[in-house]
């Protein structure tokens, strides 16, 4: 039998409605670009039933164990049918195409074949003027419509089976380069697969990433000088999906797209994913000022992370209620206090190793007065590009959120969004755009964003090459006169990589530490008193750090600079056992008075500190264990006193009620003074949707969660309950859409003690 009649019998199986031939002559646009004429039909999207085979995942880029059959965002696989016949592009817009829209266009050497390092916006433009131009509607595929091309009528990893379909040439529907690693836009905003069949799909209403199909966006180094993107066959199968800002655009990148010659269809769109850390988020500040008594010693520890206590992740972890995309390897840091007293913690998340294409930002929130840490989610995420390096900064009231991507193709040094309302939600996301030339960088921004007196903002990021001595461990920074609309290299580097730093009183930048780098034994520091152009080195008082380390400084509001890092006499990397000390200078860094850290802080790694309106510092470590968020005062680190009162009583407890814009209630709950100083949550608590529905409710004692906590959907029915008992246990129940419970977990504190799945067998 032949290849056609094997293909039609394949299509059949499937359900395609054959009223067109996917072999239709095919036609020509004005701009000479050929289409294909796609048939209706219907296929499976998402992660293929069958375990994808080694050939296909071997390659560059495939570092941690993924699901045997695709990755956590495939997953579930789903029905889809397409009821309207639409004319896609044999291929992409090519260079030449793309540059009859916009002549400054110049094609990208690396990828010369198609119109590479485009953004998503660019792509829409070029749409509406090719509609304009000829009369038609042209527009992007869907991800499903891409999909389906892509697959041909086959379930398998590509069109022609396991193995990767070479340059141009067509699938059994006539169309090239699906399957080849040419990431491609399309129009969908990204978001997690429902489980139910769809019809016609348009993705989600929102989000802050556009989907990106036909390959990887990270790099794999291959010789000196080249990098090519992650070469595995993994990244180009039809199921595979990335993401990517709609802003990015980059001469050096390599995403591209394809058109489709028909009306959008007119689904309506799924509802934007919610995740939980901008769930029920308070804008009140309540009590933001009340805290501990200064002029005591004051320390206190939140754990952060879950403990699967050697569990899968993706086999237990996600399905017991975790996000998927969640990892079990969390570092560099970033901690800040909002403007409504919420602590917001972010560190890169990763499957296993670092820098895996399926490393994300995970972002987590402990609520004002709240003892407990909301469990960690995947966010933000460009999919199959490494994301590391978070840094959160509160501008007077305006919290912005700067991360990287070190091995991103055409990757700018930092991207960013910031929020107006506490983290409930972010603005678009944007790329620096550059005043003037730049120099070598490592898309990883460092802990510490600054203003200077004149208001310019000053960000560092690691960089490349060596400073006019000679040293190759430097870092740079960057800085914007305008509030982050263009940005500037200052044109220094700093004495070090991974360098924090802060501004001197009179107006020099200080520029502390750095990995792999010393001065006759000790941490450096390097100062610039010409707004970054030059650094002049010292030596201070510290141990030099090594790989796994990152020190934090930060100006306190008592005038005093504050610095917490390791301890690290013997140079160790990665595995650091020699214990943390906090420190403070009364004279800009020339003297410090310095303190060991309790014993259980072995190390705090890549640290992050910052400082709320109560006049606590908050500490997040990186690399313990367990990983903790503390809590401590000025007093505590000029005494001796190793450990302080921890809250018993609470008095003054307060009903507090905040509203809707309609004036319906949004949020009641009740908080209290504790003896130690702390405003903490005090009884029940309940979050409601906007038609008066309960949307999370649950009950605080000292700022512990005690009692019943409940998650519903906005149609009543539950996502999960937990129960608390006594010594920090309790228990974690998942239900699905349809009321039946499909997971139960015990805990001890954040630490899994056992889970089990009602159903299975």
């Amino acid at each position: 039998m032949g290849d056609r009649s094997r293909w039609i019998k394949s299509c059949v199986g499937m359900g395609l409605l054959l009223g067109l031939s996917a072999a239709a002559v095919a036609q020509s646009t004005g701009a000479g670009m050929e289409l294909r004429t796609i048939p209706a039909g219907s296929f499976a999207m998402g992660a293929d039933a069958a375990a994808l085979p080694k050939s296909v995942t071997d390659g560059g880029g495939v570092m941690s164990e993924r699901p045997a059959d695709g990755d956590f965002d495939e997953l579930p696989a789903h029905q889809v049918a397409i009821t309207r016949p639409f004319r896609i592009a044999t291929t992409e817009v090519t260079a030449a195409e793309f540059k009859k829209f916009d002549p400054s266009y110049e094609a990208n050497p690396a990828y010369p074949a198609y119109a590479a390092g485009v953004s998503w916006q660019q792509a829409m433009a070029y749409c509406a003027w090719l509609s304009r131009k000829e009369g038609k509607t042209y527009r992007l595929p869907t991800e499903a419509e891409w999909e389906y091309v892509a697959r041909a009528g086959k379930q398998t990893a590509f069109s022609t089976g396991d193995a990767e379909m070479k340059p141009d040439t067509p699938n059994a529907w006539g169309v090239s380069n699906m399957g080849v690693g040419r990431p491609e836009w399309v129009m969908d905003w990204y978001g997690p697969y429902p489980s139910a069949a769809q019809t016609d799909p348009v993705g989600p209403a929102g989000g802050l990433m556009r989907v990106v199909r036909g390959g990887g966006l990270d790099f794999r180094k291959s010789k000196p000088g080249e990098s090519l993107p992650a070469m595995s066959p993994y990244f180009a199968r039809a199921a595979n999906r990335a993401s990517m800002a709609p802003t990015f655009m980059s001469e050096k990148g390599n995403i591209g797209f394809r058109v489709v010659q028909a009306d959008l269809p007119q689904t309506k769109p799924l509802p934007e994913h919610a995740y939980f850390f901008q769930t029920a988020v308070k804008q009140t500040a309540d009590g933001l000022k009340d805290g501990p008594d200064l002029a005591k010693p004051f320390y206190h520890l939140h754990e952060l992370f879950p403990n699967l206590n050697g569990k899968s992740m993706p086999e237990v972890g996600w399905r017991l209620g975790l996000a998927p995309g969640l990892g079990i390897n969390y570092h560099n840091s970033a901690v800040q206090v909002l403007p409504n007293g919420d602590v917001l913690a972010a560190y890169y998340n990763t499957p296993n190793k670092e820098d895996d294409p399926d490393q994300t930002i995970l972002t987590m929130r402990r609520r004002a007065g709240s003892e407990d840490w909301d469990m960690p989610e995947p966010w933000p995420d460009f999919a199959d590009a490494a994301n590391a390096a978070p840094v959160i900064w509160n501008d007077h009231g305006k919290v912005w959120f700067f991360w990287g991507t070190p091995r991103l193709i055409g990757a700018w040094p930092f991207a960013f969004t910031t929020s107006l309302d506490n983290g409930a939600t972010w603005a678009p996301v944007r790329f620096p755009k550059f005043n003037g030339p730049i120099g070598k960088y490592v898309s990883q921004p460092i802990n510490s964003v600054v203003r200077t007196a004149d208001g310019t903002i000053l960000l560092p990021t690691d960089s490349t090459g060596k400073d006019a001595t000679g040293n190759g461990s430097i870092s740079a920074v960057w800085g914007s006169h305008d509030d982050g609309k263009t940005w500037y290299d200052t044109g220094g580097r700093t004495g070090g990589r991974h360098t924090t730093i802060a501004m001197r009183k009179d107006g020099a930048i200080l520029g502390f530490g750095g990995k792999n780098s010393n001065i006759d034994g000790r941490m450096p520091l390097a100062i610039s008193t010409d707004g970054g152009k030059t650094w002049q080195k010292e030596k201070t008082p510290f141990d030099p750090l090594a790989s796994g380390e990152r020190p934090s400084v930060i100006r306190l509001a008592s005038g005093r600079l504050f610095f917490v890092a390791d301890y690290n006499p013997n140079k160790q990397k990665h595995v650091h056992k020699d214990g943390a000390y906090a420190a403070l200078s009364e004279d800009e860094g020339r003297t410090w008075k310095m303190k060991r850290l309790p014993a259980n802080i072995l190390t705090v790694g890549y640290t992050t500190a910052t400082q709320g309106p109560d006049g606590v510092i908050h500490v997040v470590t990186s690399k313990n264990a367990p990983n903790y968020e503390i809590e401590l005062d000025e007093a505590w680190i000029l005494s001796d006193a190793p450990a302080v009162e921890e809250a018993s009583t609470i008095k003054d407890v307060k009903r507090q009620v905040e509203k809707f814009s309609d004036g319906k209630r949004m949020a009641v709950w009740s908080s209290g003074r504790a003896n130690d100083g702390r405003r903490l949550l005090e009884g029940p608590e309940t979050f409601y949707f906007p038609d008066g529905r309960a949307q999370w409710s649950l009950n605080f004692h000292l700022g512990k969660k005690t009692g019943k906590e409940d998650l519903y959907r906005e149609d009543g029915s539950r996502v999960w309950e937990k129960v608390y008992g006594a010594q920090d246990e309790w228990t974690w129940r998942q239900f699905d859409a349809q009321g039946r419970q499909v997971a139960e977990s015990h805990w001890r504190g954040k630490t899994l003690v056992d889970a089990a799945f009602p159903g299975e067998r």
